[in-house]
């Protein structure tokens, strides 16, 4: 447990990127990729005529579209990148 906790100090030291492609073990889920910019989540979403860009800001706990709204859910903000 000491060596994955020096690991996880380690990286969030250094500000690493981490990124997870959710669609991979989830054809059907709503994101198909996320990538965390450190106060950021940047999220890949599935729309019905391609893929949209939502943001997550850890600090606001919101959800914002491509379109700058944000709002208190994630489905909210896909309707309005996707819409």
């Amino acid at each position: 447990m000491s060596a994955f906790a020096s690991l996880y100090f380690a990286m969030a030291a250094t500000g690493t990127i981490f990124s997870d492609y959710p669609v991979f073990v989830n054809p059907h889920a709503t994101v198909e990729a996320w990538t965390d910019l450190g106060p950021i989540v940047e999220l890949i979403v599935k729309c019905p005529a391609g893929t949209g860009i939502v943001s997550y800001s850890k600090i606001d706990r919101r959800f914002c579209s491509s379109k700058h709204a944000c709002f208190s859910n994630l489905s909210s903000a896909r309707h309005d990148t996707c819409g």
